[in-house]
């Protein structure tokens, strides 16, 4: 019986250290979808021809703003 209550003791440790890096996980991955979102709303109307410089200035004053909003 006590080692049973050992194994659950230890299972309950394992499943919170598990759902806490799930939980992690997840809130990294919105920061990143937001990010993917902003930069399509920001470069959809632009031509082929301009994408790519667009893309770089876009990138770059998404993480200025980013950075600014952090600080």
């Amino acid at each position: 019986m006590l080692n049973y209550l050992k194994m659950k003791r230890n299972e309950i440790k394992i499943k919170a250290m598990l759902y806490g890096t799930i939980v992690n996980f997840i809130d990294n991955q919105k920061d990143v979808l937001n990010f993917i979102q902003k930069m399509y709303l920001t470069l959809k109307d632009i031509p082929q021809e301009e994408l790519q410089n667009q893309f770089i200035e876009k990138l770059a004053e998404i993480i200025h703003d980013e950075n600014k909003e952090m600080n």
